[in-house]
């Protein structure tokens, strides 16, 4: 079994009908983790007791700012929208491993001098998923 590759995972944001991606993109992370709950009380003695609860999914994404981009354009307006909200996608290729309306948290763009000008932009789930398969088979395989 080959290590997995990052190069063909992407982000696309929803923009009318269809989902675009954001041009430029260099790095994307998911995270996924659940609230801990402690469920100890004075009866439980020396040892505490923990459950799960809900989930929350995270997508930090980095890239280098290539305008005009209808992609990058959409994520802008989204930001600047009350609440700032979207709907994504997250694609290997042309497979769907995650879709669902997020959040948008932090959003900034860096111009340094002599470099390639950056974006990075902070995503949280707002609702569950409608498909949340990280590990999914690909369509071809």
């Amino acid at each position: 079994m080959a290590n997995e590759q990052g190069d063909n995972w992407r982000l696309h944001i929803k923009v009318g009908n269809t989902y675009v991606p954001i041009a430029g993109e260099t790095n994307l992370e998911w995270q996924s983790q659940n609230t801990e709950n402690d469920i100890s009380d004075k009866d439980s003695g020396v040892y505490g007791a923990t459950q799960y609860g809900n989930k929350k999914i995270t997508f930090t994404v980095a890239g280098n700012l290539k305008l005009p981009d209808p992609g990058f354009a959409a994520l802008e307006a989204a930001s600047n929208a009350s609440p700032p909200a979207a709907d994504i996608q997250i694609k290997k290729g042309t497979n769907v491993k995650y879709q669902g309306p997020v959040g948008i948290g932090n959003f900034s763009a860096t111009f340094p001098k002599g470099q390639p000008a950056t974006y990075s932009v902070n995503l949280a789930n707002s609702a569950a998923p409608t498909i949340n398969a990280l590990s999914a088979a690909d369509a071809s395989s």
